[in-house]
């Protein structure tokens, strides 16, 4: 460890001299570190050059990292495996390669821990949060961010603003466009009131453009990207310039002035392809394509097409081979770990039999030279085979729990199994049954439109109004499974601390006209008034549970609404009971969750609403469950784990 600190001490002597110096001096002052016969002196040398060829040659820099990772790890040298480290996911990040970033950054997370890193530590989760944003995993790509921004807030860090940034960025890719704007704009708030040196400030403002460009303000998206390139050359990067000419090529394509579009895109290609930018050439080629779409040249658009898949089929090519490198890796360690394990209870097992033998061989010795001593000798022999015993009992007990370990995954993954199978049998009956009728309607109502023997305006009006009627139809059904599959893909678990009060004051405003016309009353007892859980997806419950108890009222009664709270163990249970028309269980409870079941028709309705809140409840690891009479009311109960 010393002479690691010594090597290091005359590495930053050696280069303290060229710190005012010109570029050339320093380079060739690296260049001849790193042929020290030092091997310390020669990593940080090679570290140095990576950093340095990192915004002129990637490819070299990428060589120079590798070549001192490995020096690294040969040497055992932590602080320059590190070092290399930062540089190498740096330089994934930036070529697409977002796997094997990701891997180089886990790998980091213990060592800065083993050195007291906070720095790194702070660095690490930011860039796990900006590699998870940009794979469109929002979920993961939020809960690295908000660790980042608490390490951030407790030592003030410089980088607070760029955390805010990514933060804010991530909301918007997820659509959640109010909390993207406030985190933006708080970023760059700290960025004017504490100038950092870098390039943050420009990200911050092709983030809020970006964000401005979903929402439709195309003004105030190009007012941002104006500012950010309007910013001095030394707080502008190569691949912040390609968010700002991409992201204005999208504004003006959308304004339709496909002239600007198209010369935009074509810069931020160029110097995409300079500094293999591959994901950034990849979206403006896909800008392109569809411009000349748009216009009606189809070849050009063809042209652009090819350019756009070859660049995101070699992403994802090199991408998917990392990952299968990286299962291979994780497969033979583990492999490799469970034989040294069987190895080391084999050697303890033969160790014992072998001390067993042994003592026998002196009993029998010892019996004979000294017969007075032959009890002693019994007692030390009982006592190795009792030792052999324990170890075999033990080693037997090993094998029984990783046998049941085993076997409860295996009955995990099964279940799960038949679950998703039952959702899949489930899906198709839907586009089987509920797709067909409406579609079939369209194409038969087309075939008479077509017909000018058969069709004529005004006269057939309500043969067009059938087919829009079904055409509404068969989009309402689609936006139905959208919306479930939103829900089972996690794209709206964004866990937060919730007042139930007020999400359920929220939607009773909703419903304000139907609780006042159906004179519904109402009572409310919250034992419980916060938990944490998904806020559209309580809002969702309440909003449906309490719709369906107005909507299936009885006809000769007041209806009367009850909600209740309470905990219960480890779990947060919610009530929704009323005096409604109930149903027959013993008849209807196995459809009572499936979609698109109605029992009653007397009101209007999908057969969708209770489907929906059963998978919203799965999602945050809960249960409902539900008691009725037939002509005397229903009561909803949902359980939900405390977190």
């Amino acid at each position: 460890m010393l002479r690691h600190r010594v090597s290091i001490f005359l590495f930053l002597l050696a280069f303290t001299g060229y710190g005012q110096g010109d570029a050339d001096q320093k380079l060739a002052n690296l260049r001849e570190l790193a042929e020290s016969k030092n091997k310390i002196t020669r990593i940080n040398a090679l570290n140095e050059l990576a950093e340095w060829h990192y915004n002129r040659d990637i490819r070299k820099s990428l060589d120079y990292g590798q070549e001192a990772l490995e020096l690294a790890q040969e040497e055992d040298f932590k602080q320059g495996i590190q070092n290399a480290y930062k540089i190498l996911r740096r330089i994934h990040r930036r070529l697409g390669n977002y796997n094997v970033a990701v891997e180089y950054t886990l790998k980091n997370l213990p060592i800065a821990e083993q050195l007291r890193d906070t720095a790194e530590l702070l660095d690490a989760y930011t860039t796990l949060g900006n590699i998870h944003s940009a794979m469109g995993n929002y979920v993961e790509s939020q809960q690295y961010l908000k660790q980042a921004r608490i390490i951030g807030e407790k030592i003030n860090a410089p980088t607070l603003a760029n955390i805010l940034n990514y933060i804010g960025r991530g909301y918007g890719k997820s659509g959640q466009y109010d909390s993207a704007i406030f985190y933006i704009k708080a970023a760059m708030q700290r960025e004017l009131d504490f100038p950092q040196p870098g390039y943050g400030l420009s990200y911050i403002y092709n983030n809020l453009a970006e964000v401005y460009i979903e929402l439709g303000k195309y003004e105030e998206a190009i007012h941002f990207y104006d500012l950010s390139a309007g910013l001095e050359e030394e707080r502008k990067s190569p691949l912040g310039k390609t968010f700002t000419l991409s992201g204005l090529a999208r504004v003006y394509q959308r304004k339709k002035e496909y002239d600007k579009a198209i010369a935009l895109a074509l810069q931020s290609i160029e110097i995409s392809t300079q500094n293999l930018y591959r994901d950034k050439a990849r979206e403006a080629y896909g800008i392109l394509y569809e411009i000349y779409q748009d216009k009606g040249d189809f070849e050009k658009a063809l042209l652009y097409y090819k350019q756009f898949n070859i660049y995101k089929d070699s992403i994802f090519s090199e991408d998917r081979m990392q990952y299968i490198e990286n299962l291979k890796i994780n497969y033979e360690t583990e492999r490799i770990q469970q034989e040294n394990e069987l190895l080391k209870k084999d050697t303890e097992l033969k160790d014992a039999q072998i001390k067993q033998q042994y003592s026998y061989a002196i009993a029998f010795g010892v019996i004979l030279l000294f017969v007075f001593t032959a009890g002693f000798m019994t007692y030390l022999n009982n006592r190795q085979r009792r030792r052999t015993n324990t170890l075999l009992h033990q080693y037997n007990q090993d094998l029984e729990s990783q046998v049941q370990k085993r076997t409860n995954e295996l009955l995990s993954a099964n279940t799960e199994l038949v679950k998703q199978n039952a959702q899949l049998e489930q899906f198709g009956y839907i586009t089987a049954h509920n797709l067909r009728a409406p579609v079939a309607r369209i194409l038969g109502l087309g075939n008479i439109v077509g017909n000018e023997a058969y069709f004529s305006l005004p006269r057939d009006q309500e043969i067009l109004d059938k087919l829009l009627a079904s055409a509404h139809e068969l989009d309402t059904i689609i936006h139905d499974l959208n919306a479930i599959l939103d829900v089972k893909k996690g794209i709206h678990h964004a866990y937060e601390t919730i007042d139930l009060e007020n999400h359920f004051a929220k939607v009773k405003s909703i419903l304000r006209d139907k609780i006042a016309e159906s004179q519904a009353e109402i009572t409310e007892s919250f034992d419980v008034k916060t938990c944490y859980a998904v806020p559209a997806y309580i809002e969702s419950i309440f909003y449906n549970l309490l719709s369906n108890a107005i909507k299936y009222r009885h006809s000769e009664r007041k209806p009367v609404i009850k909600v209740k709270t309470h905990i219960k163990g480890n779990d947060l249970y919610i009530t929704v009971s009323d005096n409604g028309i109930g149903l027959d269980l013993n008849k209807l409870k196995s459809k009572m969750f499936s979609l698109y079941q109605r029992f009653h028709h007397h009101v209007e309705g999908k057969g969708l609403g209770l489907f929906l809140v059963k998978t919203q409840v799965e999602a945050l690891n809960g249960s409902i469950d539900v008691q009725s009479t037939v002509g005397e009311g229903s009561t909803f109960d949902i359980r939900i784990p405390i977190k």
